[in-house]
């Protein structure tokens, strides 16, 4: 969500999984893994290891490696959906991509044709099995670059575009657009960002404040105190103001903050905008046992019945976005 990081936690999963798969041995240990890494929100960008790894075959928004319009080739997404959403509304035919939750297939791309495209999961894909998709073209994260190795990635045969931690939405689009030579559409997908935005800053309440949270499988519930996922970044630039803030509480990576049940409290704004996907087994059960928890129902915007639920991985790349600017304005109006 920007929501690209919706796994970010499970990278060093993916990163053994691809250096074991060659011999290699640098990996990290997953040990500050959290609990909802089977799974994941759409929606955000996390901080991740700073370095960063080059190799002569990889890109990093240069623009004189970009691919003519009429010449793709073959274009495989190490990712998830909102990379793909954007690489597909700047016209970028795409021939394989991971997923948020592979089984689930493309989660909140109903406005794109994906029939042609292969699912796969990233957390459990090799470099041969990379490589056997015979791609022209490598989409990923610098965060899997940094882990697996820009050489071994280079290796599968295929010229590899990363894109930088820390990129914001726009930010991808843009460099996606300068990847393919898609610079005109990526700057015209961004305008119609900004455009809806303008257009509907306008119609949030004054003094608005949401609360927006997760309920993950196991009941563990956390909240989103920073603008750095995209429902919590959109909840900011629309003009509300996040319940708690992050200057308020110790919040990780991912500008969450995960609450015990006697930390509830937190969530005092009276609006609530929960994160929840039907993608995940166990999740629903734990949805349901926290709001019969009777502290749960002390909440200001559960007695008020101001709680709206939306898919967190429901809303891929800017074409997303801009559908979940229109939800969110629903459910913050009085």
């Amino acid at each position: 969500m920007n929501t690209r990081t919706s796994r970010l936690l499970a990278g060093t999963v993916v990163a053994a999984l691809l250096v074991a798969a060659c011999g290699g041995d640098d990996a990290g240990d997953g040990s500050d893994a959290a609990p909802e890494t089977t799974a994941a929100a759409p929606e955000t960008t996390a901080a991740a290891p700073e370095t960063t790894a080059a190799a002569p075959e990889t890109t990093a928004a240069a623009p004189e490696t970009t691919v003519p319009m009429a010449d793709v080739g073959r274009v495989v997404v190490v990712a998830e959906e909102g990379v793909l959403a954007d690489l597909l509304s700047l016209g970028v035919p795409v021939a394989a991509s991971s997923a948020t939750v592979p089984e689930a297939g493309f989660i909140g791309m109903d406005e794109f044709d994906t029939s042609g495209i292969e699912i796969f999961d990233y957390l459990t894909l090799s470099l041969e099995e990379l490589a056997a998709y015979d791609a022209d073209h490598i989409v990923t994260w610098e965060f899997i670059v940094n882990q697996v190795g820009a050489e071994q990635l280079a290796g599968v045969g295929a010229e590899v575009h990363v894109l930088p931690d820390g990129s914001t939405t726009r930010e991808q689009a843009i460099l996606l657009g300068e990847f393919f030579g898609r610079q005109a559409q990526a700057e015209e997908l961004v305008a119609e960002l900004d455009a809806e935005y303008a257009a509907s800053q306008g119609e949030v309440p004054d003094g608005c404040e949401v609360s927006v949270a997760a309920i993950y499988a196991g009941a563990n519930v956390a909240v989103f105190a920073e603008p750095i996922w995209t429902a919590p970044s959109a909840v900011t630039e629309l003009g509300c103001q996040l319940v708690p803030r992050g200057d308020e509480v110790d919040t990780d990576r991912n500008g969450r903050l995960y609450l015990s049940l006697e930390q509830l409290g937190l969530l005092s704004a009276p609006t609530m905008i929960l994160l929840q996907t039907e993608a995940v087994d166990g999740e629903a059960e734990s949805v349901a046992e926290i709001e019969a928890n009777p502290l749960w129902q002390t909440l200001p915007a559960v007695q008020a019945d101001r709680v709206t639920v939306l898919d967190r991985i429901g809303y891929p790349g800017i074409a997303g976005e801009i559908r979940l600017i229109d939800d969110l304005i629903v459910a913050v109006q009085p």
